[in-house]
């Protein structure tokens, strides 16, 4: 089992967490259509959990409103099942973040029950604006590499840059096909089983 040595940076939701042998197990799935990425993670979600792996972490599904510009944007705990509304009706007009503040404090808590479960797998759905900025669920990833627990994320290309600089030479970029994605978290659940 891969073990990592916390650091100040790694607490702090910065990941400067250094594997002690061999590599971390993050995988990042790298794209540009993020409803065609959610769909891809809720899928191999589904799969995984089908075969028996324990999932923490959450998948996102946007639902389409008649009228509405936007869609209504909701994140599915893969530990208890429970589903959320993250994003706030702000009107077609609105400009700017839809993201409820609160909602997220409820699914960094459904994240820390994940770990604290002790999970095959954190899969979390995206890398986004809140995590390049060093909020959100960075931390909670960071928390996972540390207790060896395998990550597998999302990332827009737009927020590549601020991954790369929170990952370093951790993750392992996949391509955002069905196949390879579930080889890479089964691959990485076995790794670290053994």
């Amino acid at each position: 089992m891969n073990s990592v040595t916390s650091s100040p940076a790694a607490t702090s939701g910065s990941c400067a967490c250094e594997p002690q042998s061999g590599a971390m197990p993050l995988g990042v799935m790298v794209y540009e259509n993020s409803l065609e990425a959610d769909d891809l993670l809720a899928q191999v979600a589904a799969v995984l959990a089908a075969e028996g792996y324990r999932l923490g972490g959450a998948v996102q599904s946007s639902v389409h409103r008649p009228g509405r510009r936007k869609c209504d944007m909701y994140l599915r705990d893969l530990l208890s099942g429970e589903e959320i509304l993250i994003s706030l009706d702000r009107g077609n007009e609105a400009r700017g973040c839809r993201l409820d503040p609160d909602a997220f404090a409820r699914v960094s808590l459904w994240g820390e029950q994940a770990l604290s479960a002790g999970v095959d797998l954190l899969v979390v759905n995206k890398f986004g604006k809140e995590e390049a900025q060093g909020r959100g669920l960075r931390p909670l990833i960071a928390e996972a590499l540390i207790a060896g627990i395998p990550v597998m994320l999302g990332v827009s290309t737009l927020n590549l840059p601020d991954f790369e600089a929170f990952a370093g030479e951790l993750a392992m970029r996949l391509p955002p096909q069905h196949e390879a994605i579930l080889s890479w978290c089964r691959r990485a659940v076995r790794q670290r089983a053994e």
